[in-house]
């Protein structure tokens, strides 16, 4: 999958997009709302769904290597959010969609694909 199809699957918005984030290709998603979690994910070109929302959940996905981050749970990002994610030159995205429904639709898409 590439990060565009799943931007269009899950209805994200965008809040910072580097050059080239179409093209980006993820290969696992991982959901989690615990930064331990988080810290313990393994995979490469790895998306990161979370509804966590402090700068510190983008430093996290950035030091596991996480290729992208959306919000779902019609989050709202504050500005050290996206600070921190542009800092890191790590795309970020926002669904008004559950974890839930997000996993399902990805899950529908992978198997299409």
């Amino acid at each position: 999958m590439n990060l565009k199809q799943i931007v269009k699957t899950l209805d994200a918005t965008s809040l910072v997009v580097p050059e080239a984030w179409e093209s980006l290709k993820i290969e696992e998603v991982f959901a989690s709302d615990l930064i331990s979690d988080i810290l313990v994910s393994e995979g490469d070109d790895q998306l990161l769904l979370t509804s966590l929302t402090s700068p510190q959940v983008v430093r996290t996905a950035a030091l596991v290597g996480a290729t992208a981050i959306i919000l779902v749970h019609r989050r709202q990002a504050p500005s050290a959010l996206t600070a921190a994610a542009r800092d890191q030159d790590l795309p970020l995205f926002r669904s008004t969609i559950t974890k839930y429904e997000a996993c399902v639709r990805l899950g529908r898409l992978q198997e299409a694909g």
